[in-house]
């Protein structure tokens, strides 16, 4: 069994907003789990791997993202600084305080 790769970020919008699919025991309500690849079942306890990477298994055009209520900034989770991502560029910019 290969070991876990703790995730340094996490995006802001759940799983579901990027078509992540569910736990297998049906709940729809997962999260980002702790380490990258895994998604987390508060009902089951449990990380898993998802059956598929929803949006993220093929090109994805982020102003039509964006336009489907789709956004993509994040949490650096050692620091909790939130980078916001600008469409136009492609780039990550730290968040106004």
């Amino acid at each position: 069994m290969s070991e876990k790769t703790k995730r340094t970020w996490s995006y802001l919008q759940p799983p579901a907003v990027y078509g992540l699919p569910p736990c297998g025991c049906g709940n729809t309500e997962v999260q980002w789990s702790e380490y990258v690849g895994h998604l987390w079942c508060e009902k089951c306890q449990k990380d898993f791997v998802p059956a598929h990477s929803g949006i993220f298994d093929g090109p994805i055009p982020a102003q039509l993202a964006g336009l489907m209520g789709m956004r993509f900034d994040r949490v650096i989770l050692e620091t909790g600084k939130i980078e916001r991502f600008d469409v136009d560029t492609g780039q990550y910019k730290a968040a106004a305080s």
